[in-house]
């Protein structure tokens, strides 16, 4: 495998003011393997973490050695980073090594260069050089890299131009952020402030921002010179600059209901929005949206280039993803599934391969880059906890008559996805035209019931169900459900008549093909419900043992690991 083929290690993750830690390992142009630290710590986003079981991961699916290995290179700018605040970078070489590859876990001659890449060039890297297009227009819109919040490029001939940069004062992930905190959300919750904002009835987009030929300007934020600090990141300081304004425009208090949970022996605190909070989210939607698409009209002026590569936090928006497809604003749209800091490491090696080492590579549709077992592994688990299973000849008909049946069942099958959505190897599925499953599912996995939950479709039906679609295997667009459809599938409709679908091909995925297919076959639906098989914030179960123990401590019916079937 590694004869005359470079081996690159791609890393996220640090110690301090790090989040998403992610390692991906490639083998001359092709991915071997590609995964978040947060599935095997069980903690969520792995904030301040060093990717070390990841890339203990990706060296054992290699059947590598930390010798075998050509280049080590972070998705950050590091030394820069601290630079840039008057810092001393804290780590010699040797000592990251070391913290990287324990001498207690490996066995190596020399210690190798660890290098580092700018943040944005890596979040390029990750979705461009993996979108299958010889020509595009690329926007990276984030919470911030080492000084800029949003880079705008254009690529041609095999060359990336960088155009212009956007500071940190006007991110957009810190409006996005502030305005979670805002309204009582955790920071990292701009998915559920997009779910939100499908409640609202009214909006008013943001007075502060005014667009220009440059792009846009905020009025009354300060310059980035202005609020580069001690701290290696300047979030607290952009994102209280926002709070001041949202205060003063969208007065709102933060409400919350407590109460004894007799059944769990604890007191539970949870948020209640009325239609304000609802509308101030939709303002927070629609500002993002208004943005997002005089960028993108901008850039397409620029390069005179419709099809269009996203990356960084804000590309997870669907909704405006959506947008930018049924409005016919772009030809072609390409964001990869890991689009959050998870994807740098992917972006980091990927950069090096191309750009060192002349590697090309294929539009990427399979993220399936994760642990993989037998069927061997998984009954050795099941025994190991007792548990009652029956091997089926056909695991994809026994789980689609049970979801017929209206049962919830856990979906746990080949390789782990990579990113922050469950794409059918790692996923709770249920019958979409069961209205109640909204909140059944939403119940078992501990969500907030506003929340929407979204379908896998076979891609061959999707433009019967969908208006102004397209391929969407990723699950990162919002489309409207047509209207002869809604009725039919209520449960992974949202209040707005949306949905984030996701496209399944036999190609990419055979065997979740294969179960919606059954499905099909029963009800005359191409489509179920899908959402992440976890419950109460965690991350997405990994291992059987995760996936035996999640499904033991929820409400779920039943459970498709490998070929065993199991029933509660």
């Amino acid at each position: 495998m590694l004869k005359n083929k470079k081996v690159i290690l791609g890393l996220n993750g640090w110690s301090e003011r790090g989040h998403d830690a992610s390692a991906a390992l490639l083998v001359g142009n092709k991915i071997i393997a590609f995964v978040e630290e947060e599935r095997y710590t069980r903690k969520r986003y792995s904030y301040d973490s060093f990717p070390i079981n990841s890339i203990a991961y990706c060296l054992k699916k290699a059947k590598i050695s930390v010798d075998d290995i050509d280049r080590i290179i972070f998705g950050w700018n590091m030394p820069e980073v601290y630079k840039l605040r008057n810092q001393k970078f804290p780590y010699t070489n040797d000592q990251l090594f070391e913290i990287l590859f324990p001498k207690s876990l490996y066995k190596y001659t020399k210690t190798k260069k660890i290098e580092f890449l700018d943040h944005h060039l890596s979040h390029i890297s990750s979705a461009l050089y993996l979108s299958g297009l010889n020509e595009a227009s690329v926007l990276v819109l984030d919470g911030q890299g080492e000084d800029e919040s949003g880079t705008v490029a254009n690529y041609k001939g095999g060359k990336l131009v960088v155009l212009s940069k956007i500071s940190i004062s006007k991110s957009l992930g810190y409006m996005m952020e502030a305005a979670c905190k805002y309204i009582g959300l955790r920071t990292s919750d701009a998915g559920k402030l997009m779910g939100l904002a499908g409640h609202g009835k009214k909006s008013k987009i943001f007075t502060n921002i005014i667009l220009n030929d440059n792009g846009y300007e905020i009025k009354n934020f300060p310059e980035d010179k202005q609020i580069l600090g001690t701290d290696l990141d300047e979030q607290s300081v952009v994102t209280s600059h926002w709070i001041r304004f949202f205060k003063k425009n969208f007065p709102l208090s933060i409400t919350k209901a407590t109460e004894y949970d007799n059944s769990m022996g604890l007191i539970k605190t949870s948020l209640v929005f009325d239609q304000k909070h609802k509308d101030f989210a939709y303002s927070v939607q629609k500002t993002l949206e208004f943005v997002i698409i005089h960028l993108v009209k901008n850039l397409i002026n620029r390069t005179g280039c419709k099809d269009i590569v996203l990356s960084g936090g804000i590309a997870l928006n669907c909704t405006t993803n959506g947008i930018l497809i049924s409005q016919r604003l772009v030809n072609r749209l390409y964001v990869m599934p890991a689009t959050n800091d998870a994807g740098v490491s992917l972006g980091a090696a990927i950069y090096t391969a191309v750009n060192n080492y002349n590697y090309s590579f294929k539009q990427l549709n399979n993220v399936y880059l994760g642990n993989e077992y037998s069927d061997n592994e998984i009954a050795t688990a099941l025994k190991h906890f007792k548990v009652v299973y029956k091997k089926q000849n056909n695991i994809c008909k026994t789980a689609a008559k049970a979801i017929s049946n209206g049962k919830v069942i856990a979906w746990f099958q080949g390789a782990m996805e990579a990113g922050p959505r469950a794409l059918g190897n790692r996923s709770i599925v249920a019958n979409p035209a069961i209205r109640k499953m909204h909140e059944s599912v939403n119940e078992i996995k501990s969500r907030e019931n506003w929340r929407p939950l979204a379908p896998s479709i076979l891609e061959e039906y999707r433009g019967e169900l969908f208006e102004n679609s397209s391929f969407s295997p990723f699950m990162l667009q919002n489309h409207v459900v047509r209207k002869n459809w809604y009725k039919k599938i209520p449960a992974v409709v949202h209040t707005d008549r949306t949905s984030r679908y996701q496209s399944v091909t036999s190609d990419i995925n055979p065997k979740y093909y294969k179960l919606i297919k059954e499905f099909h076959k029963i009800t005359g639906l191409p489509i179920v419900m899908n959402t992440s098989f976890n419950i109460g914030g965690e991350p997405l179960v990994c291992t059987p043992e995760h996936a035996i123990r999640t499904f033991y401590s929820s409400a779920i019916d039943c459970m498709a690991i490998g070929n065993y079937w199991i029933k509660k």
